[in-house]
């Protein structure tokens, strides 16, 4: 004899599964409008945990992506601009001692 499916019991995991993917969905959104987090200084560390790539700023950890973790360096002039809830990078720049070209000059 063959057992009966329960699919109430499935059909609420299904509806909870997809809850649950549309709140993180909202929340990935609204954590892309600003106003966002913005640091200025020297990068203190940087460090992978979890297989996630971050950058040690003092006030924040933010994560950044592979290619940026293995540009950048420890004790670089850099500013960052990141979300605010999920601490993830939207732009890094560097900064140097250095004068810029000019143009003609």
């Amino acid at each position: 004899m063959m057992p009966k499916l329960n699919m109430s019991m499935f059909n609420l995991e299904l509806a909870l599964g997809w809850y649950q993917r549309f709140v993180t969905w909202c929340r990935d959104q609204v954590d892309l409008l600003p106003p966002y987090g913005n640091y200025h200084g020297a990068l203190l560390r940087k460090f992978v945990e979890n297989e996630k790539y971050y950058i040690d700023l003092g006030v924040d950890r933010v994560e950044i992506d592979m290619v940026t973790f293995s540009i950048l360096e420890d004790g670089e002039c850099i500013k960052v601009r990141y979300t605010r809830s999920w601490k993830r990078a939207i732009n890094i720049d560097r900064y140097t001692d250095e004068l810029s070209f000019q143009g003609n000059e």
